[in-house]
C-alpha cells in the first residue's frame, strides 16, 4: 500500500465498462441525426469528454436535442454496462484501509444520480466532482483542482486512477500522480503521462 490518502477515480472505462453503452448509443444517435454509419472505433475520441461537448461537436445546429436523444439511447442500452472485474472488492478493501475515495467525472450530477449501476457504490465516495464543479473540463486540470479544494487536501496526498489521456492530463496538470488502467479496450498507453500502469483491480490496490 502506498502513502496516498485520497484515491480519485474516473468512472466510465475505469470503474464501469460503458464502452458499448456510451459509444453504441452515440453510434445510433449519429445514424438518426446525420444518417452516417460510423464504427465504434471511430467514436473513441469522444470517450471521456463531457457529453454536451461531444453533442456540440457532432450536431452544432441543435446540440441540446442531440444530447436528449443520445441520453434516451444510452438509457435503453444501459444493460451492456457492468463493473470491471474486482472493482467492487477493491473499493471495499480501500475503504477498510481508511482511504478516502473520490470521483472526478465528466458526467453531470443528474447522470450519476439516475444511473442504477452507480447507486450501490455511491456511499463509498467521500468527495464527488462532476461537470458542474468547474468551468473547464478534462483534459484541463480544473476538475482535479476542484477536487483538491473540495476535499481540502494537497496534490501529493492523492492518486488519480483513469483510463484516458484526458484523465491523465487532468491529474498531472494539477500535480497529482496518475495510474492508467489498461482494460477498457482503448489503446491509449503511448504518450500518456502516468506514474503507474495497471491491468487489474489488484494492481490498483497495490499502488494505493
Amino acid at each position: 500500500m502506498g502513502a496516498y490518502k485520497h484515491i480519485i477515480f474516473d468512472i466510465d472505462g475505469t470503474l464501469v465498462d460503458t464502452y458499448q453503452t456510451g459509444l453504441g448509443s452515440l453510434q445510433v444517435t449519429i445514424k438518426e441525426f446525420l444518417n452516417e454509419d460510423v464504427t465504434l472505433k471511430s467514436l473513441e475520441k469522444y470517450f471521456g469528454i463531457p457529453s454536451f461537448q461531444a453533442a456540440d461537436m457532432l450536431y452544432p445546429q441543435d446540440p441540446k436535442l442531440f444530447l436528449e436523444v443520445w441520453e434516451e439511447h444510452y438509457v435503453a442500452m444501459r444493460q451492456f454496462s457492468h463493473f470491471f472485474d474486482g472493482v467492487l472488492e477493491m473499493l471495499e478493501k480501500l475503504k477498510a484501509d481508511g482511504k478516502k475515495l473520490g470521483i472526478v467525472t465528466s458526467r453531470a450530477l443528474y447522470e450519476l444520480e439516475q444511473d442504477p449501476i452507480m447507486a450501490p457504490i455511491m456511499y463509498y465516495f467521500d468527495v464527488i466532482v462532476t461537470s458542474a464543479d468547474s468551468d473547464k473540463y478534462k483534459p484541463d486540470p480544473a476538475p482535479t483542482f476542484a477536487y483538491l479544494a473540495k476535499a481540502g487536501v494537497t496534490a501529493e496526498e492523492c492518486l488519480y486512477v483513469g483510463d484516458t489521456v484526458f484523465d491523465a492530463k487532468c491529474a498531472t496538470g494539477a500535480g497529482v500522480d496518475f495510474a492508467l488502467v489498461a482494460w477498457n479496450g482503448i489503446d491509449v498507453a503511448e504518450g500518456v503521462p502516468a506514474k503507474y500502469h495497471v491491468s487489474n483491480a489488484d494492481e490498483i490496490y497495490a499502488v494505493c
